[in-house]
């Protein structure tokens, strides 16, 4: 969301790059809780908000105050929380591939407002929710409790 690389956060938190990768990684067994605290440190630092999971609400990021983004701007965060490629999420949802990543540039001068739906509802139906600006707190992404 920060829009910055794996070498500028592993830099920013004194970890090296291997480390943020390694925390990255779907694979990964136990995620070191030192490094874990410095990067939350520096996202948070930057206006980021971390939560974890609860009983009523998976984990999630979001901008701590509002940022005037939209919840289309976060259509490409929520299909990253989802860990789905351009192509899988154009099977998922039957919007292109390109007409997607357009979207998720946000370089139009209209927002196609059916595909960016779709889009959201397919996040919706795997278990990612997008998290609308409000008066206190900006838009962010954050995971459906799996208790349902």
């Amino acid at each position: 969301m920060l829009g910055k690389t794996q070498e500028w956060l592993a830099k920013e938190a004194k970890i090296t790059p291997a480390v943020v990768l390694g925390l990255e990684s779907a694979k990964r067994k136990l995620p070191d809780n030192y490094a874990l605290s410095q990067v939350k440190a520096v996202l948070e630092s930057n206006g980021l908000e971390l939560f974890e999971a609860t009983e009523s609400q998976g984990e999630g990021v979001r901008w701590k105050v509002p940022s005037g983004m939209t919840w289309v701007q976060f259509l490409r965060h929520g299909r990253a929380m989802l860990g789905v490629s351009l192509d899988e999420m154009a099977v998922l949802s039957g919007v292109g591939r390109y007409a997607i990543a357009r979207l998720e540039r946000g370089n139009q001068k209209r927002t196609p407002e059916k595909s960016a739906e779709r889009l959201r509802d397919v996040l919706s139906e795997n278990g990612v929710i997008i998290l609308p600006e409000d008066r206190s707190h900006g838009a962010g992404v954050h995971m459906r409790s799996r208790q349902r």
